[in-house]
């Protein structure tokens, strides 16, 4: 059995015994194990860059150290290993850039997809009678503090959504639902509670929605663009570019802030779309949708199992040649 102290809580990762079903019990099946006690530990994993860096400085063992993280902001390192402090042991990586934790860009949705999930189409006589825009988001100062630089590129995409908001709340087009903006710009904090339940609620009073991600990195693709699409608001989406998006979805289906200079533009465009078009990229949406609600169990377990498995096989590899 291999001990794994936590360095941070590792909330929301197969880590955490009440994140996700199944997976905590997988990684104990395949010989690994939590322990509370730094010095029985046979390994260090944490989720945090800054925690991780911190927890070396005051606790200098001797002993491998994991970094796993599915959240892009977290951990910016691309290599496998890296040594944050001279002297001090390196830093085993598994994120967002290395390929081992997003298999697909669908990893995480395995909740939200079954046959019961499967969704209506369009009919032809369908019409569309509001073009107001829901912005469920953070502001979080417009992302002017939160700049996150890959290669030489700010992949942080706040500050380019807070734009969009800003201006479309300004021109009365959109409606902006979330904390942190400034006085009497946002309609509600709606975050408290059943949040799920409270953003399906609203997004059935609009037929389009401002969902970017919060940054961009490959096969990231979060919840926002399939909530939008689950309440049929044809998704205003931006995931980078290239995005490895299109992977899944066709071309004109939901709306990408890639093409277009700037808000003004983007605008312009839901104003003068025609019913016809919108039925079509939201159907087209729609299809992508059901194709993933119909995918048998096996896919979505075989999936998870290459995930975890990633983690055992790393696990195993470090603790015999420490």
């Amino acid at each position: 059995m291999i001990k794994i102290y936590k360095i941070d809580s590792m909330n929301y990762t197969p880590f955490d015994p009440n994140f996700d079903q199944g997976d905590f019990e997988y990684l104990v099946s395949a010989g690994l194990s939590i322990t509370e006690n730094p010095k029985e530990a046979d390994l260090f994993a944490a989720y945090d860059t800054k925690k991780l860096k911190r927890f070396m400085l005051k606790n200098p063992f001797k002993k491998p150290i994991l970094l796993w993280t599915n959240e892009p902001r977290l951990s910016q390192i691309k290599q496998h290993t890296y040594r944050p402090y001279w002297l001090l042991p390196k830093v085993n990586v598994m994120n967002v850039y290395t390929g081992e934790v997003f298999i697909n860009n669908v990893t995480y949705q395995k909740k939200r997809f079954t046959a019961a999930s499967a969704l209506e189409f369009l009919p032809a006589n369908f019409e569309l009678d509001n073009r107001r825009v829901a912005a469920l988001m953070s502001y979080y100062n417009a992302g002017r503090n939160s700049a996150l630089f890959i290669d030489g590129v700010n992949i942080d995409l706040v500050r380019k959504r807070s734009d969009i908001g800003i201006y479309g709340h300004k021109n009365n087009l959109l409606d902006i639902f979330g904390k942190g903006w400034p006085a009497g710009m946002s309609k509600e904090d709606s975050r408290s509670g059943a949040w799920s339940n409270r953003k399906s609620e609203l997004l059935k009073e609009y037929h389009f929605n401002l969902c970017f991600e919060n940054t961009v990195a490959p096969k990231y693709i979060t919840e926002k663009i399939w909530d939008s699409i689950q309440n049929y608001c044809l998704p205003i989406y931006y995931g980078g570019t290239p995005s490895t998006i299109y992977e899944i979805f066709p071309r004109e289906s939901f709306i990408d802030y890639a093409d277009y200079e700037d808000p003004k533009t983007l605008f312009q465009a839901i104003a003068s779309m025609t019913t016809a078009e919108f039925i079509g990229r939201m159907n087209a949406c729609l299809n992508v949708y059901n194709q993933f609600a119909e995918k048998p169990a096996i896919f979505w377990q075989d999936s998870r199992k290459q995930v975890l498995d990633n983690i055992v096989n790393k696990c195993k590899v470090l603790t015999a040649t420490k």
